[in-house]
This record gives C-alpha cells, structure tokens and sequence, in this order.
C-alpha cells in the first residue's frame, strides 16, 4: 500500500494514512449533509502535520467527536469521545489527494434508515446500526 496525503480545503488541517482499501459511505444525517466518505484508521497511523485546528460537534449518543477544520468548516475526520488512542477513528477519504475511487472499495451503511445514498456501489447497503440483524447477516 501506499501513503496518501490529505488536507482540507484551506490546508489548515494536513494528515497522511496508508491508501484505504474501502470507504463508508453513512447516509445518516451529519454525514449526508457534509458529503464524508470515512476510512477508518488505528489513531496512531493517522499522521497529521502538527495539531489539527479543529473544532468539534457532537450529535446522538455523543459518543463521537465530529472534527472540522475551524478556518474553512471542512469535516476531517471523527474520533470517539475521550480517546487519545483509539482502535480506530475516521478520516474524510474526499479530502485525500491523489486516490482514485476506482481502486477502493465502496461499503453503504443506511444509518439513515431511508435506503438513500448519493453514491453507487456493487455490494449490499449494510443495516443501520438501529436495524436489527436479519437471518442472512
């Protein structure tokens, strides 16, 4: 695999990861309105070029911490509440520079619980996490 680097709109906020080898696309509500497409990383590979600068918004369960670049409001990446090292956190794949969507796999997860996404993807939309498991998962 190979390092991607990846910034906001602004270049406040930089990080550099392995190249994911899927995204998820979440249609539920903060997701949908900010367009994110998450790779999910341990939070030690997840490189960022200094401290991001970073404002954070918290929804639900405020279980996760939403993190935006506090100079031009892209969503960068989310991490879980009060964790500084944690198995895994999520990173906006829109904002990675030099990937092409052609190699990396796209997962649907209706959190949205409508069935509506924005993107195509060959495999089955995943349930939502408030769906209970059907007899074929």
């Amino acid at each position: 695999m190979s390092k991607v680097n990846g910034s906001c709109h602004c270049g406040a906020v930089r990080f550099e990861v392995e190249e994911p080898e899927w995204v998820l696309d979440c249609n539920c509500s903060h997701c949908r309105l900010y367009g994110g497409l998450w790779a999910y990383y341990p939070q030690r590979e997840v490189r960022f070029t200094g401290p991001p600068d970073t404002f954070i918004y918290m929804w639900g369960d405020r279980e996760l911490e939403f993190h935006h670049c506090r100079t031009c409001g892209c969503a960068t990446h989310s991490t879980q509440v009060g964790t500084d090292d944690a198995e895994r956190i999520a990173v906006n794949a829109r904002l990675m520079r030099g990937l092409d969507p052609r190699r990396v796999r796209l997962v649907q997860k209706n959190n949205g619980n409508d069935g509506v996404f924005w993107t195509k993807s060959d495999s089955p939309v995943l349930p939502s996490h408030d769906e209970p498991p059907s007899e074929t998962q």
